[in-house]
């Protein structure tokens, strides 16, 4: 098999580990409704190409730490079944990476969004429904995570409100953005679908 062939057959691999880890973690898909609700906002909002690169870029961090995480902690509980304070301190310390990074991610939000405020402010008109409907799209994500059984509902209501959103945006980074967002919505809803048929 070709170099290029295995490194393409191992994609369906790590999106398999995302999908396991929003079924599984509460704090992954809390950090995956607020990535989605960072993008879609990145898409829109008059910020600057760095900016929009930045927020995207930090969701990603945040999701792939909080993924590392699990996996972690499921190495860990694979060896040491009991309890162990060397267990007890790896799992704190990998919780800990990530609460540290996700407090950056938020610093770094509150701050572009501070520098941006008279901008956003003064686009307030154009802005409304363009917010509204990466408001919605968010909302869609959040409810298939929390509420598996209405995935469907939630992947048809969350992709016409991202082709919507879609529709309004003018550059490429915020296309890009966009993207970003769409595949976190499509990640939360494969994750509710693990979840859904999870239950009992």
């Amino acid at each position: 098999m070709s170099p290029a062939r295995a490194f393409l057959r191992a994609f369906p691999f790590a999106w398999n580990g995302l999908v396991e880890s929003v079924a599984s973690q509460r704090n992954m898909r809390v950090h995956l409704a607020a990535g989605l609700l960072a993008c879609a906002f990145a898409a829109v909002a008059p910020l600057q190409a760095a900016e929009r690169a930045l927020l995207v870029a930090l969701a990603a961090a945040v999701l792939a730490a909080e993924s590392a995480n699990t996996a972690l902690e499921a190495m860990v509980d694979l060896h040491a079944p009991g309890k162990d304070e060397r267990a007890r301190i790896a799992k704190d310390a990998a919780a800990g990476a990530v609460l540290a990074l996700a407090a950056a991610s938020l610093v770094a939000a509150v701050t572009i969004v501070s520098a941006r405020a008279r901008a956003l402010w003064e686009a307030r008109a154009d802005l409304a429904l363009p917010a509204l409907l990466a408001a919605l799209a968010a909302a869609a994500g959040a409810i298939a995570l929390w509420r598996p059984v209405w995935r469907h509902w939630s992947l048809l209501v969350g992709l016409v409100a991202l082709a919507l959103l879609a529709g309004r945006v003018r550059e490429a980074p915020g296309a890009a953005a966009l993207a970003a967002a769409i595949a976190l919505h499509l990640l939360a809803v494969a994750g509710a679908g693990r979840r859904d048929l999870a239950a009992p």
